[in-house]
């Protein structure tokens, strides 16, 4: 049975192996899926702290009408009322009759904001890092846990920790030999959850399930497997693979065969680094352009070292300002390409004194530096013309 106890805040599952075998220590291959939990709807209940608690779903409104358009995401309470991604919001609005139901257009262009800064922090965990939506990646960990099962669950801890508290959002881990098998781990525990699912525990831990929870299972799929009668994962591994090919196709039918037995040799595409930065919370709110600025000079020399460990300069150089609504500000300039931050610390204390004189009474609650139009030190190519 899985055993629960609590790592980093969340939730820990792990498998103990078939007939009570000793889960073995080392693993050829660690592969992480991080999942940030309703990420939109629990991004609006950080700056909103008075939404907490309430159904809270995110729309993408389409202008006709009051209501017209569809959901684009909702927190948990939401979905436990019956809300789901692409329902139209009218029909939302009747599932969710409680009084205290919110219903937010969706703000993308903060959501990207913080989506970024915490893939930052992802790639700093992992030796390669492959985004794939706005709200996940995969983190290949292998080398720097050496294979150990026991230092990937201190990584996500300390992955979890830092998200949580930079941020405030929390996110869900899952822990495999592959892609395929961390995909289903971290959907063992959400929100806030960590499942591991070592080498030997794969077939155990996917037998059970129905065959439309497999990922990459749609409907039609599922339907024409039901029609062989084949219901579980388990049915699905025990079907001849010429039988799959057959009706499916020979692609189509040797992946089936593939994940069904748990296998994946997919990498973790490693991608280049499109930007750096850093963020931190000041000593207290403040509009003082001295105090604001002592902070963003300590951040600078930060991103300084790091431009200099791996010999990239940079063309647009950004400030980022969060009030005390948890509103994101940015301010950006593109320069000729540099790799030293403070030789452009005037150019940052400009983009702050404008801001304070755009912002009013605005205070400061967090503040950082980011550069990004990244290249490699001696190349004209950005970071992104690499394959």
């Amino acid at each position: 049975m899985p055993e629960e106890g609590l790592v980093g805040g969340g939730r820990l599952t792990e498998r103990t192996g078939e007939q009570g075998s000793v889960p073995k220590e080392r693993a050829s291959r660690i592969v992480m899926l991080v999942d940030l939990d309703s990420f939109y709807a629990s991004v609006e209940e950080q700056r909103h702290p008075e939404l907490r608690g309430r159904p809270v779903v995110i729309c993408m409104f389409s202008g006709r009408t009051e209501d017209s358009g569809a959901v684009a995401t909702a927190n948990y309470r939401a979905r436990a009322l019956g809300v789901k991604a692409g329902m139209p919001i009218p029909l939302a609005k009747r599932l969710v009759k409680e009084g205290d139901a919110v219903f937010l257009p969706a703000d993308r262009e903060h959501y990207r904001e913080v989506s970024d800064r915490i893939m930052e922090i992802l790639g700093e965990e992992a030796d390669a890092l492959e985004q794939v939506s706005i709200d996940e990646a995969y983190l290949d960990v292998t080398a720097r846990t050496g294979g150990l099962w026991r230092e990937a669950e201190r990584i996500a801890s300390q992955i979890k920790g830092r998200i949580r508290e930079q941020e405030g959002v929390t996110c869900s881990i899952g822990i495999g030999p592959n892609k395929f098998v961390a995909k289903m781990a971290t959907s063992r525990q959400k929100p806030d959850g960590l499942t591991i699912v070592r080498e030997e525990e794969v077939q155990e831990f996917l037998a059970p399930l129905l065959v439309e929870e497999l990922h990459g299972v749609g409907p039609k799929t599922a339907e024409a497997l039901r029609e062989m009668g084949v219901i579980t994962a388990k049915d699905l591994a025990q079907v001849d693979v010429q039988e799959l090919v057959g009706i499916f196709g020979e692609a189509r039918g040797v992946y089936l065969k593939e994940i069904a037995r748990g296998i994946d040799p997919s990498p973790v595409a490693k991608r280049e680094r499109t930007q750096f930065s850093r963020i931190a919370t000041l000593k207290e709110d403040t509009r003082d352009e001295d105090a604001i600025m002592e902070r963003m000079v300590e951040l600078g020399d930060q991103l300084e070292r790091k431009l200099t460990e791996t010999n990239v300069g940079f063309r647009t150089l950004s400030i980022i300002l969060i009030d005390t609504r948890l509103r994101t500000h940015t301010k950006s300039e593109t320069l000729p390409h540099s790799r030293s931050v403070r030789e452009k610390i005037p150019i940052v204390r400009r983009l702050l004194q404008e801001w304070l004189a755009e912002q009013g009474a605005s205070l400061v609650r967090r503040v950082g530096v980011r550069v990004s139009n990244l290249s490699h030190v001696g190349s004209q190519r950005t970071l992104t013309d690499f394959g």
